[in-house]
């Protein structure tokens, strides 16, 4: 005869797997906002030395602690490929699409390297992955992905690691039409770069920071590359398709870097956090802000920027008044993060408890595919109080068998 705790303990391993997801540390994924969620997905593991092809979400419209989250694991919503050092963005014109481009890609099935297919295409509401065809496309690797509000992605250089080699063209991926091509431009261009940050602006200019660069573009190894200077910035206006850069002559001196984050705020700061300087030395300062609302942008340093943890290949995105930075390598433990940490925006400090803004509901027509944990919680009362009704009235119980779709890969 069963115990009552064990039928307890047996529906728990039931649906754990859904509400109760642990998430293995990695580096180089990818991070978006989607409604309202804060979905992670991709990344490589150092140990073993494998990368991941798992989504799993934070809700955002709950309060949480930095060091003790509560994730939720996609349970349909698994990659095509391993991927780690891609780019994502999330459509303008369809708040449910997101488009992975490019990135180190290893088939699942073969575990070989494979490029075969360049952008893939995530629907958030059937939880579905497909295939966008593209043409004459080489695979770029270490990119960042900028999508204006009319649809088009921007996709500017990265790192052929195969051919040994840096790109410093632009492309452009229509997401009405699906039709990739590259834009012909020859004046101004940047030097040839990759594992730099990009953000765009109100007006249209796509802010291009640190990374590394190599004038001849092809080499034979990364110590050939230079980092790119802070000081000196890339400018890219998607309205004229036009380059320019720009020498900030004032303000802090800020060190190169790569594998580092940018977040813009609503008043037209951009927030530069972590990344590794040259010879992989821990960079100064952590945290820095640039201020897009003068001619001349200016750096400065917050008075926060010291308490800052030593992060890379790390991400951040900005919701409400907080920078969410996820995952990455922690520089001076010498391991991968599975912290989250907080960056309240209004007084750049760093916080450990985050509290949600308000939410605008939107039309409930729209399903939410990844809102698991309403229906586990109906679920689960549904079961237990079934569970405990046939107890009491047949005093003997079958052992609940886990179902292979709960087990995590």
């Amino acid at each position: 005869m069963l115990s009552f705790s064990l039928i307890i303990f047996c529906i728990t391993l039931l649906i754990n797997p859904i509400l109760c997801y642990v998430p293995e540390n990695r580096m180089g994924h990818n991070s978006v906002i989607i409604h309202n969620q804060l979905l992670v997905f991709g990344g490589w593991k150092m140990e073993p030395n494998t990368s991941t092809y798992e989504m799993f979400y934070l809700d955002l419209t709950k309060p949480f602690d930095s060091k003790n989250q509560s994730w939720d694991l996609v349970l349909e919503g698994y990659l095509p490929v391993y991927t780690y050092f891609s780019a994502a963005v999330v459509s303008t014109l369809d708040d449910d699409i997101i488009y992975l481009i490019g990135g180190y890609r290893i088939n699942i099935t073969t575990n070989k390297k494979d490029y075969s297919n360049v952008v893939y295409m995530y629907n958030y509401s059937t939880t579905k992955w497909t295939t966008q065809k593209v043409d004459n496309v080489t695979p770029r690797q270490e990119i960042k992905g900028i999508i204006d509000n009319k649809g088009t992605a921007y996709i500017f250089g990265g790192n052929n690691f195969k051919m040994g080699r840096l790109y410093n063209d632009m492309h452009i991926f229509n997401v009405s039409t699906m039709i990739w091509s590259k834009l012909s431009i020859n004046h101004n261009l940047p030097s040839p770069s990759c594992a730099y940050t990009a953000t765009i602006l109100e007006n249209g200019i796509i802010v291009y920071l640190g990374g590394i660069e190599i004038d001849k573009g092809n080499y034979t190894s990364r110590s050939e590359v230079t980092f790119s200077s802070m000081k000196t910035i890339s400018l890219f206006n998607t309205l004229k398709s036009e380059w320019s850069q720009m020498n900030v002559t004032g303000g802090d001196d800020i060190a190169p870097r790569v594998f580092h984050s940018s977040v813009l705020t609503t008043d037209g700061y951009i927030i530069l956090f972590g990344g590794y300087g040259r010879n992989k030395k821990i960079v100064s300062p952590m945290l820095a802000i640039l201020d897009t609302n003068k001619d001349i942008y200016e750096w400065t340093i917050p008075s926060s920027s010291d308490s800052s943890p030593c992060l890379y290949a790390h991400t951040a995105n900005l919701y409400g008044n907080y920078m969410i930075v996820t995952f990455g390598l922690d520089m001076d433990k010498q391991v991968l993060n599975s912290q989250i940490y907080l960056l309240d925006v209004t007084y750049y400090t760093w916080v450990t408890t985050y509290t949600p803004p308000p939410i605008i509901t939107k039309s409930s027509s729209k399903a939410l595919a990844i809102g698991l944990g309403v229906g586990g919680g109906v679920f689960l009362a549904i079961f237990v109080s079934i569970g405990v009704t046939f107890f009491k009235r047949h005093r003997r119980v079958s052992i609940l068998k886990i179902p292979e779709s709960a087990s995590i890969i």
